[in-house]
């Protein structure tokens, strides 16, 4: 037996889909473990897919079986796809919510599953997530090995995602997630952060795209005043700007995908 059945969607709670999935699975699994990792991706949005995948994988067990249903492209041309890394199997669309993941684990083989014999035996148009992508997770679940369950291909879409870069003391990088409560995730890490010399306690200046602004390099955004912007390294180990009690992305009116430069303050 491989490792839990682990669920991400932007399906939400209020309709059936997410019961449904979880249904196939145990009517093929019916010892099948399944998590719920979220079902409130927002809607259509691959890249935030992406992002909460690459950062949750390393709290699952070897084996676990992430099961991405974000899928703007179903019904269309797009593949179904199981890709095998060092230590998980990752199913879902071909539409690049699985490559990062997928790069930071290594991968050892990719299978395309649109049109496996272990689908179930009728296949809408609309509802993958239920007809292609569970229960592919659950004959995974019981052993089978991806060789049996789709053919073996060479490629997967990859999201094109710059990487930070370094020019001097400045870091350059883009905002890739954010989350419920508006905190703004970056792409650097606190590993970059220590390599221009930032400390706790220094003030930094932020270029949020076009708009520019100090702040205070803290350990949690409750280190500053309740309504004040606070930089700080999240949980997950990235670069993030929150306000305490408050909504920075709303604030500073950013979205994923824009630009940051960071560097560290020094008065003249």
């Amino acid at each position: 037996m491989s490792g839990p059945i682990v669920l991400i969607t932007d399906f939400g709670l209020k309709d059936p889909y997410v019961g449904v999935m979880k249904g196939v699975i145990k009517t093929i699994n019916p010892e099948a473990q399944i998590i719920d990792l979220t079902h409130n991706v927002r809607k259509f949005d691959i890249n935030a897919a992406a992002v909460i995948l690459l950062v949750s994988a390393k709290y699952f067990p070897r084996g676990s079986i992430f099961t991405c249903v974000v899928d703007p492209g179903v019904g269309s041309s797009r593949r179904a796809i199981l890709i095998v890394t060092k230590n998980y199997y990752l199913v879902g669309p071909d539409n690049g919510c699985l490559s990062l993941l997928a790069e930071e684990d290594g991968v050892i083989g990719v299978y395309d599953i649109s049109r496996s014999p272990y689908r179930l035996p009728r296949v809408s148009g609309t509802f993958h997530g239920r007809d292609v992508f569970a229960p592919i997770a659950a004959w995974l679940s019981r052993g089978l090995e991806p060789e049996q369950l789709g053919e073996p291909i060479d490629d997967y879409v990859k999201l094109d995602i710059r990487k930070p870069r370094i020019t001097g003391n400045v870091i350059e990088g883009m905002i890739i997630y954010i989350d419920h409560f508006g905190n703004i995730m970056s792409n650097i890490s606190g590993e970059l952060i220590e390599k221009i010399g930032i400390n706790l306690g220094d003030t930094l200046d932020v270029i949020l795209g076009s708009r520019g602004f100090k702040c205070p390099y803290v350990r949690s955004f409750s280190n500053v005043p309740e309504g004040e912007v606070a930089c700080y390294i999240n949980s997950w180990g990235y670069f993030e700007i929150g306000i305490n009690k408050s909504s920075a992305a709303e604030f500073l009116k950013v979205e994923t995908g824009d630009r940051i430069k960071i560097y560290k303050y020094s008065p003249s």
